[in-house]
């Protein structure tokens, strides 16, 4: 297969439209030990014709190469969708049909749905709340805060160990948070802190964290296995606190999530927080939060708030995936860029554009 789309792309470039696939075996004897064959069918709609070029390639034995005419059934549906595309140039493109409040929300990625759930009953005119702008604001602030309520922080005991992981994909920040958390805990608050790595695919974050450690005053430990966890928590049970950094895992790898679930599994009252940045597309973060849900994380934490251009991402995944929330990051810095979610802080940025 991949021979054959490559074919099609040296052909037809990366426009072309796969039209159909199959697999068949050619040669042997009555079925049996043939040569096993893919036929790619691709077609391209020529901006210069109405026609659509159509060609057939068969791999490994691609030398069989055939041009045939158009079929009604592919004219046809060229003819749908230029009516579908001439449909949709006649609609305005400044249409005033939602109001100024929709706007913003949708400009935020907010879901249609919720959006339409939020603004339910507010007047989003000029005259509307008694022709207060600011009370039209205050409503729908009201509202986004009512949608951010579960909220929760790492709560340490009097007595015990409290454990936490952070987990998520590579790139969201996940070990800088851990030094900020540690260094809150530790400097701030005067609780006794470990760092655990298990992030032994990337020497610069073991050397990241160790520097951190030094600097707060915190050892670290280095784990490359469930069993290694295992002893490291036992070792730091007399500490009010153990934080562990675990490896950036990609949602698509399976193989990945697993080892990290076998990870967490050596204690279950690990507390896991998934950490999401908030620059990541909705699209992205809702698979990243469906993929990352075998390890049943207990709370989301989300990082780049500063960075990020819209944050409706945040009402999106709660409403699908109805999490606690704990932390919030709003810089680089530590151990100052770190706050518990603030949820009126939060629904400000989202309206942050809307000016009545």
């Amino acid at each position: 297969m991949p021979e054959a789309m490559a074919q099609v792309k040296q052909d037809l470039g990366r426009d072309a439209v796969i039209l159909h696939t199959r697999r068949f075996k050619k040669g042997g004897i009555l079925g049996f030990f043939g040569r096993e064959m893919v036929e790619v069918m691709a077609a391209l709609d020529s901006p210069a014709a109405p026609s659509i070029e159509k060609k057939q390639w068969i791999s490994p034995a691609a030398n069989t190469i055939e041009d045939t005419k158009i079929t009604a059934m592919q004219l046809e549906m060229s003819n749908m969708r230029k009516m579908m595309e001439q449909m949709l140039c006649q609609f305005p493109q400044d249409s005033k049909s939602t109001s100024p409040l929709m706007d913003v929300l949708l400009k935020n990625d907010i879901e249609p749905v919720i959006a339409e759930s939020l603004i339910k009953g507010i007047p989003a005119g000029k005259n509307g709340a008694a022709g207060d702008p600011g009370m039209i604001r205050k409503l729908l602030v009201d509202r986004i805060v009512q949608c951010l309520q579960g909220i929760d922080g790492i709560d340490i005991s009097p007595s015990g160990c409290k454990t936490v992981a952070l987990i998520g994909p590579t790139g969201v920040g996940k070990t800088t948070t851990i030094a900020k958390l540690a260094a809150n805990f530790a400097l701030k608050e005067g609780y006794k802190v470990a760092l655990i790595t298990a992030d032994t695919y990337r020497i610069a974050a073991v050397e990241q964290l160790k520097i951190y450690g030094d600097i707060i005053g915190v050892p670290l430990e280095i784990v490359y296995s469930p069993d290694e966890l295992r002893t490291a928590l036992y070792r730091h049970g007399d500490k009010h606190l153990v934080l562990i950094d675990t490896a950036g895992r990609s949602p698509s790898n399976r193989e990945q999530l697993t080892e990290l679930q076998e990870l967490l599994a050596v204690d279950p009252y690990i507390e896991t927080h998934l950490v999401l940045s908030t620059t990541t597309k909705y699209r992205d973060a809702f698979e990243i939060v469906n993929k990352f849900s075998v390890c049943s994380p207990h709370k989301f934490l989300f990082t780049k708030v500063d960075e990020a251009s819209n944050l409706g991402t945040v009402l999106n995944l709660l409403y699908h995936f109805p999490t606690t929330l704990s932390y919030m990051t709003t810089g680089q810095s530590v151990p100052d860029d770190i706050e518990l979610v603030n949820s009126t802080k939060l629904a400000n940025m989202i309206l942050r554009d809307y000016h009545e």
